[in-house]
């Protein structure tokens, strides 16, 4: 079972990334050619759930 500072971690880890592609995004909203030479295309977060299967109540 995750400890609760690594379900904290996890969640800040994960709110770091989308802000981090948030700023990428609006940095690069005027852009229009990349360095391969095409447009900008903007960046998505894909976020899954952890397939923990255990019980989170106390034994």
């Amino acid at each position: 079972m995750p400890s609760p500072m690594e379900v904290l971690a996890s969640s800040l880890s994960a709110a770091r990334l989308r802000v981090n592609v948030l700023t990428s995004n609006l940095a690069n909203a005027e852009s229009n050619r990349t360095p391969e030479g095409g447009p900008y295309k903007r960046k998505d977060v894909v976020q899954i759930a952890n397939s923990y299967q255990g019980s989170f109540a106390s034994a």
